[in-house]
């Protein structure tokens, strides 16, 4: 991923992670009865949302870098209004749309903006701003940072989201921009998509670097659940808007593999809608040559032998070029085991942060 960066770039990530670690242990030391930093899990949390944010901001800018080389550079050549730049500048010009984007961050943002105000009720309010218990301006600067770093992660969470589901749009809208990509693609192509691979690959990459984030923003709560489980404030009072969270990220990360699947289904159904059109093609040339081979008396069968022989043989070229694609359509419309597991393994990293915070949350369940 880096390697798309500048080092610019990836330096900004990494003093950025640094600068909000340091911050928070800043803080824990300055408000030590607030702020516990005692244990390794405390240290986890924090890590975890620092690096959240680093990691983040690496990986949109990393999509972002990416995008041209995928829809442009690698993508196949194809005929159309904008020539090679259709696909990129119809990728483009989704992700680009200022008023899509804000009315999409909005959305975004919302369940944790909810959440949020729901537990700065005047009731629990003193349990989660530091400003209210301990009084102080300090306390005042750790409420803004805290929450300036909270929505910084959810606002590059739904950037990267963002770019998923654009591209995803911009694939069942490229036909609609002039784009023909149906005539771009090589049906046999030893990817077995087409030769769109590339793009199949920048889906995979922005589902993996979205389910990263996930998981490392579920880790931040390591430390807060380890106490709740010894709190007796009650399951949905003082850790309301923690639990909450696990389940926007829970739904959230489903959400993303299922945008995903779209994507890949969307590839596929590009592959088997040009074989539909080659097959349709081939049955039409072959019925021409039948029908001319046909339309032949006895007579003229032995008089022009050649001839015959060679419809007959144009025919059965015909035939088995059929056979070929109907196989080659059989194999793209099959279920692919590879590309699942593959998924599977994405999902890897929030499915066991999320396994683990519910799984301290059980054993309190059942008292």
């Amino acid at each position: 991923m880096f390697s798309y960066l500048s080092k610019k770039q990836a330096s900004t990530a990494i003093i950025l992670t640094l600068l909000v670690f340091m911050l928070h242990y800043g803080f824990s030391l300055l408000f030590p009865g607030y702020l516990y930093l005692e244990e390794a899990s405390d240290l986890i949390a924090i890590a975890a949302q620092s690096g959240a944010i680093g990691f983040q901001l690496a990986g949109a800018r990393y999509l972002v870098a990416r995008l041209k080389r995928t829809f442009k550079d690698e993508f196949p050549a194809v005929p159309g209004r904008g020539g090679g730049d259709c696909p990129y500048m119809a990728a483009r010009s989704v992700l680009c749309n200022r008023a899509h984007y804000i009315a999409f961050i909005a959305a975004f943002l919302s369940p944790f903006i909810v959440i949020t105000l729901v537990s700065l009720q005047p009731d629990s309010a003193p349990r989660h701003l530091l400003s209210l218990a301990s009084r102080s301006i300090p306390g005042l600067t750790f409420d803004v940072f805290n929450y300036g770093t909270a929505y910084a992660n959810y606002w590059l969470l739904g950037t990267i989201a963002w770019i998923l589901l654009g591209v995803v749009v911009a694939l069942n809208g490229m036909e609609g921009a002039g784009c023909s990509v149906y005539d771009a693609v090589d049906i046999y192509s030893p990817d077995r998509i087409g030769g769109l691979s590339p793009v199949r690959r920048y889906l995979m990459s922005a589902l993996s670097i979205f389910l990263i984030s996930i998981a490392l923003l579920v880790m931040g709560y390591i430390n807060l659940l380890e106490s709740f489980i010894g709190s007796s404030q009650g399951l949905f009072h003082f850790f309301f808007d923690v639990i909450a969270e696990i389940c926007v990220f829970s739904v959230l990360s489903l959400s993303g593999v299922a945008l995903t699947v779209v994507g890949l289904n969307r590839l596929s159904a590009i592959c088997l809608k040009k074989i539909e059109d080659r097959v349709n093609a081939v049955n039409e040339r072959c019925r021409t040559f039948q029908e001319n081979l046909f339309s032949f008396s006895p007579d003229e069968l032995e008089r022009r032998g050649d001839e015959v022989g060679s419809l007959k043989l144009v025919v059965e070229a015909l035939s088995d070029e059929r056979e070929r694609l109907l196989q080659r359509y059989s194999d793209y419309n099959r279920f692919n085991a590879r590309m699942a597991l593959r998924i599977f393994v994405a999902y890897i990293p929030p499915l066991v942060t999320i396994a683990f915070q519910v799984s301290q949350l059980l054993p309190r369940l059942r008292v």
